[in-house]
């Protein structure tokens, strides 16, 4: 039985190795995907980018996929381009400051993942009141781990 089992699992882990590389260049769908991307379909470049940081592991890949949905107003893309590109940075440098303008059109349009995510962001730069500010947001919009943050630091 636990041979089998093994066997299994290892067929399992070959086909989705497999089907991988077919999505990534030569599938019609991910043509069909990238081409209405292109065209300004925000939520099918969100898809893409979904598919390049969660199966292929690429951030790297992923990142401008999800910078186009944010500029065709998919706010998701807004809050995942904004978490890889302060990855690639540190406090103050570009890449912050970059990652602090994904985020605040998401809050702005009011995601309230992206006012959190830019209210650590603040927080972490050493901007206490810009974090406050940012949490708050985020807390009367849902966020309970912004809300925990908010009671956190006003205290």
């Amino acid at each position: 039985m636990k041979k089998l089992f093994t066997l299994m699992t290892l067929a399992v882990g070959i086909l989705f190795i497999c089907s991988n590389a077919v999505w990534a260049e030569d599938a019609p769908e991910t043509k069909a995907l990238k081409e209405s991307c292109e065209k300004g379909n925000g939520r099918n470049c969100y898809k893409i980018g979904e598919r390049y940081r969660t199966v292929e592991l690429d951030n790297k890949s992923a990142t401008p996929y999800y910078e186009k949905a944010c500029a065709d107003n998919y706010l998701a893309g807004c809050n995942a381009a904004g978490i890889l590109t302060q990855m690639t940075g540190k406090q103050y440098s570009p890449q912050w400051k970059k990652a602090a303008g994904f985020f605040t059109k998401g809050c702005d349009a009011e995601d309230h993942v992206a006012c959190s995510n830019l209210g650590q962001l603040k927080y972490k730069e050493g901007r206490q009141s810009a974090a406050k500010k940012y949490w708050k947001k985020a807390c009367d919009l849902g966020n309970q781990v912004a809300c925990s943050n908010y009671e956190r630091i006003i205290r």
